[in-house]
């Protein structure tokens, strides 16, 4: 399949080719073979000594149309796809035609046949209308043939000027035209040489002559030209209207003084042709006398079109930086000469608030034209510019030397009137644009309006670069937060540790980025574990710096303090310097020892901890106790208390934060301690895994699909009292279930 359709595209592709390049040679090898039996034909009246038959003379025509039609064609091939500039053209069509012309006036004039005495300069009998030589033949066909390609090369090279900003009417009316002027042309075909057209010949011509005059107002691409280009395309269609006329001509009228009796050398080769090229040459000489006295008339307003044009494409510039422009200088350089550029003004410059120093206070920005420094002398800024924010409407100084807040002296500042425009963007002035002109009541409303439109699509730009460096430091801040989470991960604990007969589980989740919940576990001895569970008040990035502190507190200072409560003295000691007032760390720490089977914990202003026995006695266990940092003092000594648990077998301790028992439904409704407590009793029979799955499980139920609005940290242990080797094995089957 796929050799198939390789094939395929390589068919296609060698159509392609032979289309684009055999096609040209085959109508131009048909033009060649075409032309060959026209000549022969005036040979063989020339050896006969008498006119040919009818026969003859239709296969002489049949010949002759064959061949200039696959010219035609092959013209038409050849310049479809070439696009030039008016100026180029017209100047391409002037030396083609200089060159035909000069070779057909050249080969006219070379010699002259006499026959009875009788100068005959077309060698032409007077009773039978034959060659009287071979020379006049030759001469014949080299002048008819010149002829034939500048009308040709005419028709073909108009027709892009013509079809310029083409519509279907310009389109059709064009295509009329030729349709007519081959009609006119065939209509000819029984005249014979040099006689006068009859009334119906002479009708089709007037029709074809009116399409022309329609044609010949298709001007539009007179508009496009600068004024060099205008006065240069100017002397071009004098000049080519002159050779079309001396040339050319009109028929046989006498004013073929370029190419002497070159209408009767054309009748006599062909009559339909020399229709043809008349009508062609009467429409190249129209459309040049109507493109002559069009640019005569544009000239004037060659100026305004050219300002048009520098508005337009600034204002492109413009609406392509508001997509690509993301350097600020630039931007800003751009936007201040876009009046200058767009011919609207002599000088130009941007003013707006500097955000990069903090300041609310406007400066300028960029200059056109002028410096930063002349304009602090000339003008007070800060003025104008209030005015602007109240408002919000371009201001117009038509009379700058008289205006209270210039600081002009008559004749030393060429500062005439000047224009402020505001940039406004979502409803607020960001800056403004001001626009001067050396001449007083220099400022038109179409350029007030002009300017109007820079302003607004500057504001556009110059907000969605703003937009775009918000996003870009979006973005840059969510990388820096995933770096962080990925830090503060690390910091917590990467596995439970396995005790024996003890199951553990342990989760923690942010409600940002990175939060300031903590959780840890310590080896204390063979048989001794610290495990503590704090929170942060607050959320957030420095949140999460307390809680890296907190961690490194821990693992220094747990393993020198011989009971909860004084690790926790510890901890408020060595916060107490780094700690902002408006700052606190709650925490819970216990300490279980498996030689004493017991467990002692102590709270420092954190959520209690909850024990749920087998037997289904669930509490909470309150010790006394204020949060690390709210005090500096004693009394955060004086304030704590331990409770000592004993272990029983199926005994579950959890330690949570706030997240857990102040999560809240779609309704508002808190999750609560006494579901928490609820749910804990319900699943006692599981190990750790289990119940903290449990917890997780009906926390998002609970929620729906919410958020949750604060950190989450849960941590659960179970005494099994059992051997460690088997309950090792038992935990790694229950992960294996999981």
């Amino acid at each position: 399949m796929a050799e198939i359709e390789s094939k395929t595209v390589f068919l296609k592709r060698w159509t392609s080719r032979i289309a684009r390049r055999g096609l040209p040679l085959l109508f131009l090898s048909l033009f060649g073979i075409g032309l060959i039996p026209s000549i022969g034909f005036h040979f063989i009246e020339l050896t006969s000594g008498k006119p040919a038959g009818t026969g003859t003379e239709i296969l002489y025509y049949a010949c002759v149309i064959a061949a200039f039609g696959s010219l035609w064609i092959w013209m038409k091939m050849f310049f479809q796809d070439r696009r030039e500039s008016p100026l180029r053209l017209l100047w391409s069509v002037l030396v083609s035609g200089l060159f035909l012309i000069t070779i057909a006036g050249v080969t006219a004039r070379f010699g002259t046949i006499s026959a009875a005495g009788i100068d005959l300069p077309l060698g032409f009998s007077p009773e039978t209308g034959v060659p009287l030589t071979s020379p006049t033949i030759i001469k014949m066909m080299v002048v008819s043939l010149a002829q034939i390609l500048f009308a040709f090369l005419i028709i073909h090279r108009f027709q892009q000027l013509v079809l310029v900003k083409r519509t279907r009417s310009s389109q059709r009316n064009w295509y009329i035209m030729l349709t007519l002027m081959a009609v006119a042309a065939i209509t000819t075909i029984t005249k014979p040489a040099g006689d006068a057209q009859n009334e119906w010949q002479d009708v089709a011509f007037i029709v074809s002559v009116v399409f022309m005059l329609v044609n010949a107002f298709k001007l539009s691409w007179i508009v496009f030209l600068s004024f060099k280009e205008k006065v240069a395309t100017i002397g071009l269609c004098f000049v080519l209207a002159v050779l079309l006329i001396l040339g050319l001509g009109i028929g046989n009228s006498g004013v073929n003084i370029l190419v002497p009796r070159s209408f009767e050398y054309l009748e006599f080769y062909f009559v339909p042709l020399a229709s043809f090229v008349k009508q062609a040459s009467i429409f190249g000489i129209l459309y040049c006398i109507t493109a002559f006295l069009s640019l005569l008339f544009h000239l004037p307003t060659t100026g305004d079109y050219e300002q048009r044009e520098g508005e337009r494409a600034t204002m492109f510039s413009m609406a392509h930086l508001v997509s690509q422009v993301f350097d600020a200088e630039k931007l800003f350089a751009t936007v201040a000469s876009a009046p200058v550029v767009g011919g609207s003004a002599d000088y130009s410059w941007l003013a707006m608030p500097d955000h990069q120093s903090g300041s609310l206070q406007y400066r300028v920005m960029s200059t056109h034209n002028i410096t930063k420094e002349r304009l602090t002398e000339i003008i007070n800024s800060d003025q104008i510019i209030e005015e602007l924010k109240i408002s919000r409407v371009p201001i117009l100084v038509s009379r700058a030397s008289t205006d209270h807040r210039m600081n002009l002296r008559s004749g030393n500042d060429k500062l005439g009137s000047l224009l402020v425009a505001p940039l406004i963007a979502r409803e607020e002035v960001i800056g403004a644009l001001f626009a001067a002109k050396r001449v007083i009541n220099g400022f038109e409303r179409d350029e007030v309006g002009t300017i109007g439109v820079f302003a607004a699509q500057a504001a556009l730009a110059i907000d969605n670069a703003r937009l775009f460096e918000q996003q870009v430091e979006r973005e840059r801040l969510s990388r820096e937060m995933s770096i962080a989470r990925e830090v503060q991960l690390r910091l917590l604990p990467q596995n439970v540790p396995v005790m024996s007969g003890v199951s553990m589980a342990a989760s923690s989740v942010s409600a940002q980025e990175v939060g300031g919940d903590y959780y840890d576990f310590v080896r204390l001895g063979e048989k001794k574990l610290g495990v503590i569970i704090g929170d942060v008040s607050g959320k957030g990035i420095s949140a999460a710096f307390y809680m890296a502190e907190m961690q490194g507190i821990f693992q220094s200072v747990s393993r020198l303090a011989a009971t909860p409560s004084i690790f926790l003295h510890y901890a408020n000691v060595a916060l107490a310097e780094s700690l902002d007032r408006n700052i606190f760390i709650s925490a819970i720490y216990a300490i279980l020892d498996l030689d004493k089977e017991n467990l002692v914990i102590a709270r420092a202003g954190h959520c209690p901890a909850a024990v749920i026995r087998l037997n289904g006695e669930a509490r909470f266990i309150r010790t006394k106790g204020l949060g690390l940092g709210l005090d500096r003092g004693e009394l955060f000594a004086r304030s704590l208390s331990e409770e000592t648990i004993a272990l029983q077998p199926g005994d579950v301790f959890v330690l949570y934060t706030d997240g857990v028992v102040e999560s809240r439904s779609a309704d508002g409704e808190e999750y609560g301690y006494e579901r928490l407590l609820k749910l804990l009793a319900e699943h006692r029979y599981d190990d750790a895994d289990g119940i903290h799955a449990a917890v997780l499980r009906d926390l998002r139920g609970f929620m729906a699909g919410e958020e949750y609005d604060d950190d989450m940290t849960l941590v659960v242990l179970k005494w099994h009292g059992i051997p460690s080797d088997s309950f090792i094995s038992r935990e790694q089957a229950l992960h294996e279930l999981a």
